[in-house]
């Protein structure tokens, strides 16, 4: 049985229902459901900030792990348990180290460091602190009158000191992100292989690497340990330089390093104050510095002190002695020693042969930058002023049209970004179009120099516009497209003539500078708040045109192809069939410009046609910007000079600057000429960049200019001989032409520091030269001079060679001629001898041997008569 039992209506109306309870207690389970979220809310963002903290952390601790040895990196803060000369009697008497306070303590077996803080435990709670802050080094400049300076002596330790050679100059004639990227890397595989050796890293000073062995821990090899380091790295750099060439262009693979060791004492320490450091000073430190400084490249140069650590331990014949003494400050001469290990210890017979020092290195083949020790001993056995990895010519050249082909590339995907922003396509990544719909017509093929050269080239309307042309991740052109750059590219280095200047390597050069130029421009921004609209307008629309940035590259690509290594004067003098075709008139670069331009317009780069221009319109602003700039480096034609000069004074120096107010039609042309003259300026100054980079760059290819003038001087082809006013010829070219030029990129207004770099390095290489320049003309006067005697003896032997071995051809001739007779002359006395008595024939026999053995053939009698 069930039963109910429910209110009645009396009931209900008598006491009433109420809904109090439901919403109290609805509002109990919300305020619960509220606090849980959150907590777990609070709790994910206090996971999130230990985990920026522990990355933090973790990141500082790694670079002062790279700073300081682990001997200085215990605990930083444990200063305070020494008691200090000022602390007071109640401090002294509540230390947990007092032994008076803690007579428990004296049985255990206590250790010098637990009772005296030694300054190697302060070396190493120094180095062992995670973050050495600000405010850390405030504390620590608080504390000198009071802290002891943290320092110690070691006795037995080996310092290095590399340093590169030539990183002055390639630097000058690179941008600073490419300076960096190969100090990183070096210096980067320097960490590696040191970690791996147990050598300690103490600082980079500029390109100077120090390393030092023996410290913390004191070690009876570290000599040893250190000379194999320094193999090692010299072995490193040269790899990595090579590979990093077609990234960093020409020049990269010829850079060197020098390397100084030598062992003795040293003092470490930390130099406290802000951004405390730890450093190494002493004696040790200048003799390896000396020992670098003196070297040469490639080289690694060893004081006595150390090759004797290195003969004790069996390492002698690692070493060869240096030829002449070196200089060290306050050791006056001192015999140094080459590091030049083998695998194992040469014996008498091929020692020599072991250690040979000729500079053929070829072929020790290091293309994967990893081989066996034995392999790496072998190749440093064999060469070491060369060190190489298959670096013949093909292979250099090889990387810099890689180089070429790559820098060309970078510009061409800001044209493709830039179409795929204007199509207002939904995927601003996605690939330039296999086919393209313009097909150039014939018309458009054909490059005339008979029209009158544009004044100004008309930038596109866009150039203004607020889309910056920046390069996405995944932005890429047609693989067709790029294979066919590649191509392109090498077909125009082998159309390079063999010239001591005007070669694929004073192209690339010019590639290079105009890269540099270009990158200076398109990153002018005066702060950051600036729009890219307010920078293209300032950069004349330059900034915002890829097109035109493509074009310049390319022109300093091709403005010497074929060039003879002669001015246009003497190809005119010569009545060259070039003259005729232009009009006497900048045959070089016309020649050059008709080469570059004809082969692009073969059908089998009709996909990197398709990826430059679009239309007949991009197709004739090509052209036009290529005329201009590459016609723009005869700086020789007086007639286009004068006329750069009016074209300069009426965009930059306006007599009347109001009238170019008057509508916005002028305005555009103004902007567009002063566009034109700004690239006709990169050319220019791309085309003699060397003036304006560093005194050894300038060097280099002065005396490469001479020897191609020279040459052609001695050839017939020069009306002047280069001998004559090499000196006062260089200055002048200087005053009148270099030094306006640097001043006219300050003038531009676009290049930001990199103006002020050119015209400092202009004034300076003229100051140089003018101190040393009689000097350096002197000497590569009797330098070519000395060669090209050389070449005459050469040439003339080989001629002497020539007509004896045509005489001896002639005699060869008669004696045929005359054999015959003397063959039956022979025999008719052969006949004779046969009818002779056999004993006389044994005495002919005997007079020829000797105990079984021939004797020689020719021989002295007593008399001094040779008997054959």
């Amino acid at each position: 049985y069930t039963f109910e039992v429910y209110p009645t209506d009396l009931l209900c109306n008598s006491y009433g229902v109420s809904n109090t309870p439901t919403f109290l207690a609805l509002i109990a389970c919300c305020f619960v459901v509220l606090s849980t979220l959150v907590f777990f809310i609070y709790d994910y963002f206090v996971n999130y900030r230990q985990k920026v903290i522990i990355q933090q952390a973790a990141r500082s601790t790694r670079i002062v792990h790279s700073l300081y040895p682990a001997f200085v990196r215990d605990n930083l803060f444990q200063n305070e348990r020494k008691p200090s000369v000022t602390a007071s009697a109640d401090e002294v008497e509540d230390d947990p180290l007092s032994a008076a306070n803690e007579p428990n303590k004296r049985k255990l077996k206590l250790k010098v460091s637990d009772l005296v803080d030694t300054p190697a435990n302060q070396l190493k709670r120094f180095l062992s602190h995670p973050i050495p802050s600000k405010n850390y080094d405030l504390n620590m400049v608080s504390e000198l009158d009071v802290m002891d300076p943290i320092a110690e002596v070691f006795e037995n330790t080996t310092v290095m000191i590399a340093d590169i050679e030539g990183f002055t100059a390639w630097c000058s004639e690179r941008e600073p992100t490419q300076v960096f990227r190969l100090l990183e890397t070096v210096y980067r595989a320097f960490d590696l292989e040191g970690s791996k050796a147990g050598v300690f890293k103490v600082e980079t000073v500029g390109d100077s690497y120090v390393a030092v062995t023996g410290l913390p821990d004191a070690r009876e090899d570290h000599a040893i340990m250190i000379a194999k380091y320094s193999i090692k790295c010299l072995l490193k750099f040269n790899v990595l330089a090579k590979r990093l060439e077609p990234h960093l262009g020409p020049g990269t693979a010829s850079l060197g390093m020098r390397f100084g060791l030598h062992s003795g004492p040293v003092t470490a320490g930390v130099l406290r104050g802000e951004k405390s450091r730890f450093q190494l000073f002493g004696d040790t430190i200048n003799v390896a510095s000396r020992m670098e400084s003196t070297g040469e490249k490639n080289m690694i140069q060893v004081s006595q002190d150390t090759a004797d650590l290195l003969t004790s331990a069996g390492k002698g014949h690692w070493l060869v002695p240096r030829d002449n003494p070196v200089s060290a400050k306050g050791k006056g001469l001192v015999q140094t020693y080459w590091l030049q290990p083998n695998k194992k210890r040469p014996s008498m017979n091929t020692a020599s042969m072991r250690l040979s020092v000729d500079g053929s290195n070829d072929g020790y083949g290091m293309a994967s930058g990893e081989r066996e020790e034995i392999e790496v001993h072998r190749a440093l056995s064999r060469s070491w002023k060369n060190i190489n990895i298959e670096n013949g010519v093909s292979i250099a050249k090889e990387r810099l049209i890689r180089w070429n082909a790559a820098i060309l590339e970078s510009f061409l995907l800001k044209i493709v970004e830039q179409r795929n922003v204007k199509d207002g396509g939904d995927d601003p990544v996605s690939p330039l179009p296999e086919v393209n719909d313009f097909t150039p017509s014939e018309k458009d093929k054909i490059l005339s120099f008979a029209e009158i050269l544009c004044e100004k080239v008309m930038f596109p309307d866009d150039s203004y516009s607020e889309e910056y042309p920046v390069v996405l991740v995944g932005t890429s052109i047609n693989p067709k497209a790029r294979a066919q750059l590649l191509e392109y590219v090498a077909i125009i280095a082998s159309m390079y003539r063999d010239v001591p200047f005007h070669n694929f390597d004073h192209a690339s050069h010019v590639t290079m500078s105009a890269n540099k130029l270009l990158n200076r421009v398109c990153t002018a921004f005066v702060s950051e708040e600036e729009d890219f609209a307010s920078v293209a307008a300032r950069t004349f629309g330059i900034s915002a045109d890829p097109l035109a940035q493509f074009v310049i590259v390319f022109s300093s690509l091709v403005h010497d192809v074929d060039h003879q290594g002669v001015p246009n004067a003497q190809l005119v003098k010569e009545h060259d069939p070039l003259c005729e075709k232009y009009d006497n008139r900048s045959v070089a670069e016309k020649r050059s410009i008709a080469i570059a331009w004809d082969i692009l317009m073969e059908d089998r780069f009709v996909d990197l046609q398709g990826a430059i221009f679009t239309n007949s319109r991009e197709m004739m602003r090509f052209r036009q910007l290529l005329m201009n700039t590459v016609l723009a480096t005869d700086i020789a034609d007086k007639e286009r000079s004068a006329a750069g000069k009016i074209r300069w004074q009426k965009a930059f120096h306006p007599s009347n600057p109001d009238v170019l107010d008057d509508t916005s039609e002028k305005q555009e042309n103004i902007r567009s000429l002063k566009a034109t003259l700004v690239f006709e300026q990169i050319m220019q100054a791309s085309d003699v960049s060397h003036t304006m980079q560093h005194w050894h760059t300038f060097k280099k290819w002065n005396k490469r200019l001479y020897s191609e003038l020279s040459k052609a001087y001695r050839e017939g082809r020069g009306a002047t001989d280069p001998r004559e006013n090499w000196y006062g010829g260089e200055i002048g070219f200087f005053d009148f032409y270099i030094i306006p030029l640097a001043k006219k990129l300050r003038e531009c207004g676009v290049f930001g520091s990199a103006a002020s770099e050119y015209l400092d390095y202009a004034v300076e290489n003229r100051r140089r030269w003018e101190e040393e320049g009689k000097e350096i003309a002197t000497k590569m006067v009797s330098d070519y001079d000395a060669l090209h005697l050389r070449d005459e003896v050469l040439d003339e032997e080989d001629s002497i060679d020539l007509q004896r071995e045509e005489e001896n051809n002639d005699e060869r001739e008669d004696f045929e001629q005359s054999g015959l007779s003397s063959i039956m002359s022979y025999n008719e006395q052969g006949n004779q001898r046969e009818e002779e008595d056999d004993d006389e024939e044994v005495s002919a026999l005997d007079s020829t041997t000797y105990s079984g053995r021939e004797t020689p053939l020719d021989v002295s009698s007593e008399n001094g008569d040779e008997i054959v």
